[in-house]
């Protein structure tokens, strides 16, 4: 195993490099600059004294060897629409925050949302079982900046029970949490139902309650532990969805995260910050499915890795 998790590690390394250079080249390809389309016009004098000042009158491969030769010491640049900061420090600075709430997201998700998929599994064409489908499917659809303004309009305007945004005090978090784990919840909830739904028709399932197993133990012992295999495979992408951030929430409920950082840098073409949220998306994918196979061995005994 800990051979395999090394050659995992190991083959990052030439996937980042080739992420970074085509991710390089291509933002360099889209029209227009940095300073382009900013609030105040810049002049021709101007815009090649920014150019010399950022490298960006040389070549592009002297752009991206000079680049590349930062990253190895872990100095993605600085920010061009923040230029009192580097890129990681900057990222260090409001990632946290971000992963603060993506952290909570994600636990009121897998608190909710499998045991409401369990019992849409148990209660399988019932009113229950609709119910619990269509509570999955408005999460599902609804987007998150909706489910914002909707929970501040009811919850904060009319009910007044917490306030509208911040995030200094718990009281603040409630609401952002909410609305950014209902998406992940009814994925959840799909697929937990799912999963259980074709487990509770096995053979070893029929089994254990022709022995005069109970329900609970059947479910608790037998289902939830195999429904779990399938499981693991669409929960783990969940994980860097949730703490990279949505622009949306930490807009909507003013949380000063990183979320806003992965549009803005785009439309601001601010390439030290493009690049480096792009890779760091691409380390945390990388590492999520490394942990998703890894879980796989002390779920699965059948699965071994040599």
């Amino acid at each position: 195993m800990t051979r395999y998790i090394l050659f995992r590690l190991l083959g990052l390394i030439p996937v980042l490099f080739v992420i970074s250079l085509i991710t390089f080249f291509l933002m360099h390809e889209v029209p227009g600059g940095p300073w382009k389309y900013g609030q105040r016009p810049f002049s021709d004098e101007q815009l090649a004294a920014l150019k010399a000042r950022y490298g960006l009158d040389k070549p592009l491969w002297e752009q991206y060897t000079t680049w590349l030769s930062g990253v190895i010491v872990f100095d993605f640049g600085k920010s061009f629409k923040h230029p009192d900061e580097k890129v990681i420090d900057l990222i260090a600075r409001t990632w946290p925050t971000t992963i603060h709430l993506g952290l909570m997201a994600l636990a009121v998700a897998f608190i909710i949302g499998i045991p409401l998929g369990v019992i849409a599994a148990l209660n399988q064409n019932t009113w229950v079982d609709y119910l619990a489908t269509l509570l999955s499917i408005l999460g599902f659809v609804t987007p998150h900046f909706v489910l914002g303004i909707l929970f501040i309009l009811i919850f904060a305007l009319v009910l007044k029970w917490v306030p509208t945004g911040g995030w200094d005090e718990p009281r603040q978090w409630i609401l952002p949490t909410l609305a950014y784990s209902l998406a992940p919840m009814a994925t959840v909830a799909r697929y937990t139902r799912s999963s259980v739904v074709e487990v509770i028709r096995s053979d070893y399932v029929r089994t254990a309650r022709a022995k005069g197993l109970g329900e609970r133990v059947v479910v608790s012992r037998h289902v939830m532990k195999n429904a779990l295999i399938p499981m693991i495979t669409v929960f783990g992408p969940l994980i860097p969805d949730l703490i990279t951030g949505s622009i949306f929430i930490e807009s909507i409920f003013r949380v000063p995260g990183l979320g806003k950082f992965w549009v803005t840098s785009t439309f601001d073409r601010d390439y030290p910050m493009i690049i480096g949220l792009t890779l760091m998306w691409t380390l945390l994918i990388a590492l999520t499915y490394l942990i998703t196979d890894v879980l796989y061995v002390y779920v699965d005994p059948r699965v071994r890795y040599s």
